[in-house]
């Protein structure tokens, strides 16, 4: 057998005109969809469709998505209610109302029918009225709830869109814009967290600051796109030296970075600092300019102290500061311990 489509109005697609419905019919005697045709065929915003064989009848429906399937209970091949778990086990038509229409007012099958999924129930042939009613108020539900649906699934796009705008701009906020390390709002942060952190576990806290040698003359020598690019060199090498998930580092501003090692002691944290500077030497960066050496170097202060509530955090990164700054006075190109 083969399915049948026959005209009863023109219109355009189903969910593209809330008030156009697309209804298929699917029952073995013609008779009975030539009678339905009729009963429709006045009506311009009823699109109708006809399937004989109720074995293409999914099929059918995913095809012309259908806002109604009217459907008989008994047919040869498959039988109502076996079409009713197929169309509620597809996602394409799990949805799709679906009125059956049965030859006889039987209430153990109107039971039987909704038990299976169907939407609602009739008596064929039904009055003309009442048809067109159902059809209309089964096919505007089904309407709506197809866009809400839509409108749920773009609101979840759009949700979704702004969380991962959220979280890259939570990135940015945190990350120095040239290296591409921390920042030092971010820097600041991370220091209140582990300063508690370390009073309430029992350990220090270590600091180091780090500040490019004769930088200023680099930049005059090099111009700021050379500039630019030592900074990024230099905050990679001091990036890489570190190894421990804790051990934090961070722009401070210019040519000055900070890192920032919990659970570590002035001797540990004077490893790190050697091991840095021995790394941005290494890296052979020209720098004619400087009264140290012909390539960039770094001067580090190292500070490490138990936190305590009586003193705020920002007294460590004072000493290491102090300290830094005696390693400058010393002739640059090394690191110093704060209070030796």
């Amino acid at each position: 057998m083969k399915i049948e489509t026959l005209p009863c109005a023109s219109g355009t697609e189903g969910l593209k005109n809330f008030r156009h419905a697309v209804v298929l019919l699917v029952d073995d005697q013609a008779i009975v969809a030539e009678a339905i045709r009729r009963m429709l065929a006045d009506d311009k915003e009823i699109e109708f469709h006809y399937c004989k064989d109720p074995t293409m009848a999914v099929d059918e429906a995913k095809k012309i998505k259908p806002t109604i399937i009217l459907q008989d209970i008994v047919m040869p091949g498959v039988d109502g209610y076996t079409l009713l778990r197929h169309y509620r086990a597809d996602p394409l038509t799990a949805s799709t109302p679906v009125i059956v229409l049965s030859s006889k007012e039987d209430p153990r099958d109107k039971s039987m029918a909704f038990e299976k999924g169907a939407n609602d129930y009739l008596v064929k042939l039904p009055d003309k009225i009442e048809l067109v009613a159902r059809i209309r108020a089964h096919s505007r539900t089904y309407q709506l709830q197809m866009q809400r649906d839509e409108a749920y699934r773009e609101l979840e796009k759009l949700q979704g869109k702004l969380e991962e705008s959220n979280r890259i701009l939570q990135r940015l906020s945190v990350l120095d814009g040239l290296t591409g390390i921390a920042n030092r709002r971010h820097f600041d942060e991370i220091l209140k967290q582990e300063w508690k952190r370390g009073h309430r576990e029992g350990w220090n806290i270590a600091i180091i600051m780090i500040d490019v040698d004769f930088f200023k003359k680099f930049n005059d020598n090099y111009g700021h796109q050379g500039g630019d690019d030592c900074l990024k060199r230099v905050a990679s090498t001091l990036s890489n030296t570190l190894h421990r998930p804790g051990d934090f580092i961070a722009r401070y501003g210019g040519e000055e970075f900070v890192v920032l090692l919990p659970n570590t002691d002035a001797e540990g944290t004077a490893v790190i600092a050697e091991q840095m500077r021995s790394n941005i030497e290494a890296q052979n960066i020209d720098h004619a300019l400087s009264s140290v050496s012909n390539h960039v170097t770094i001067s580090l202060g190292v500070a490490s102290v138990l936190p305590d509530d009586a003193a705020p955090p920002e007294d460590l990164v004072a000493k290491a500061d102090e300290a830094l700054y005696k390693a400058k006075a010393a002739g640059r190109n090394r690191y110093v311990i704060y209070g030796r």
